[in-house]
């Protein structure tokens, strides 16, 4: 399991990082481009972070107690079959 939440943290803190960047980018859009279809560009940006806000807060409650092996084997962890690892 403590592959499992190695993985899922490293996620959360990737996703992290992918919000802060598109915000960056959206806020700059909106400032530094008035007047050239930038406020359509950036609420598309914005719908991006929405959805890796949304990603990242599932990940956050995800029960790791329930992280199948199958699920640990496709993203990298190695399970068991007591659920340990």
């Amino acid at each position: 399991m403590a592959n499992a939440s190695s993985e899922v943290r490293s996620m959360i803190g990737e996703l992290n990082s992918i919000i802060g960047e598109l915000t960056d980018i959206a806020n700059g859009l909106k400032t530094q481009f008035q007047g050239i279809g930038s406020e359509r560009c950036a609420q598309s940006i914005e719908s991006v972070i929405s959805n890796c806000a949304v990603v990242k807060s599932k990940l956050q409650n995800m029960d790791m107690n329930k992280v199948t092996d199958s699920w640990a084997a496709a993203h990298g962890a190695e399970g068991t079959a007591g659920g340990s690892w």
